[in-house]
């Protein structure tokens, strides 16, 4: 049971105050009945709730999968540009609100919300969620860059970053180091990895299924393909990071956070539910 008030800010674009006003000029019913007040507790699951004669439809707890598109903001509004939220339609429309954020020109997974509970969870810093990249940068492939994401770097912030996992591909998909291997009992061979970081194998996993031939295909002269996996958030964290060693990033696009990698029939721009598989990944 839930406050009438709640649940009509909650499952609508009116905020509190203006739901109070609806209640008390008599615009609000439930089950028919117009002689309601804000503190009024309701049943959502059976109750009929209708505002200006419409039925107020109860969505429950939501997580969309989104593969956010260039020129997008990650916001609920803006005055200037259009952002996430305002692709989403009924009956989701104004009731969600991004995890996290990607820049503008970034491309991929963002997942959109109306659980504040799990979108603290995973963007909390104390629980080192991992989030994995395609990244197309200047220049050839070097190991010695491996190794200084491997170390963490300094970005001009008070602290250097976590370590990070830096792997180069192929403009074909194919991984160019050898540290891909499985042990005799089909467990990963990890490197010495922080909290919450996937493994090489777990990468190899997310870059096979969610990157795209045309992704690759952006890659031109004088660059190379790569992907890494962060367990920070820091603001424009990918690109200070390549800066940091010289190298500019070109292209960006999240593939994966935690163990939820992008779905790659998700064409950009578009959503969808997350299935109840999926929820256990981002709840384990």
């Amino acid at each position: 049971m839930v406050r009438l008030d709640r649940f009509l800010a909650d499952e609508s674009s009116f905020s509190r105050s203006d739901v109070k006003k609806m209640i008390r000029a008599g615009r609000v019913s439930v089950n028919g009945s117009f002689d309601v007040k804000p503190e009024l507790k309701i049943d959502p699951e059976n109750d009929c709730v209708k505002a200006d004669g419409v039925q107020i439809m109860h969505t429950g707890r939501v997580c969309l999968m989104m593969n956010k598109s260039a020129g997008v903001l990650s916001a609920t509004e803006d005055a200037r540009d259009r952002t996430v939220i305002d692709l989403v339609k009924e009956p989701y429309a104004n009731k969600l609100f991004p995890v996290g954020r990607l820049d503008k020109d970034t491309e991929g997974l963002l997942l959109l919300t109306n659980d504040g509970m799990l979108s603290h969870n995973l963007l909390s810093p104390a629980k080192h969620v991992s989030k994995t990249y395609f990244v197309i940068i200047t220049g050839a492939p070097d190991e010695q860059l491996r190794e200084k994401f491997r170390e963490g770097l300094d970005i001009g912030d008070k602290k250097p970053t976590l370590p990070s996992l830096l792997m180069f591909l192929s403009v074909d998909g194919d991984f160019l180091e050898e540290h891909i291997t499985q042990s005799a009992n089909g467990e990963d061979c990890r490197e010495q990895l922080p909290h919450g970081m996937i493994s090489p194998l777990q990468m190899k996993e997310f870059c096979i299924r969610s990157i795209a031939l045309a992704d690759y295909a952006r890659c031109g002269e004088n660059e190379c393909c790569a992907a890494v996996s962060v367990t920070e958030g820091r603001f424009h964290q990918i690109k200070r990071m390549f800066s940091a060693c010289g190298r500019e990033v070109r292209f960006l696009k999240r593939i994966a956070m935690g163990g939820l990698m992008l779905d790659p029939a998700l064409e950009p721009g578009y959503y969808r539910e997350l299935t109840k598989e999926e929820w256990k990944l981002l709840e384990g």
